[in-house]
């Protein structure tokens, strides 16, 4: 983790589905750019894009609701991205 970038892996509590996660600092809209690794394949190339910090948030806490197992705990995360 760096002032700008936060990265974190996340995965399912059967097996078979993760990821890997790497989140920049939100910008004044509010919109979180992300890169995101299939734990599958972490060679393939990332799928990339943006969301609202809120979205994000909400996406990290139902993974953990739905005992997900996260490599950063939950509550630094959504700290993390909700700062500016």
């Amino acid at each position: 983790m760096t002032a700008d970038t936060l990265a974190f892996h996340a995965a399912a509590p059967r097996g078979g589905e993760g990821y890997v996660l790497l989140l920049y600092r939100a910008d004044e809209a509010g919109q979180v750019c992300w890169r995101e690794w299939s734990s599958e394949d972490y060679m393939a190339p990332a799928r990339e894009g943006s969301s609202p910090v809120d979205e994000m948030v909400r996406r990290v806490e139902a993974w953990s609701r739905d005992r997900w197992t996260l490599s950063e705990p939950v509550q630094r995360i959504s700290a993390w991205l909700r700062a500016r």
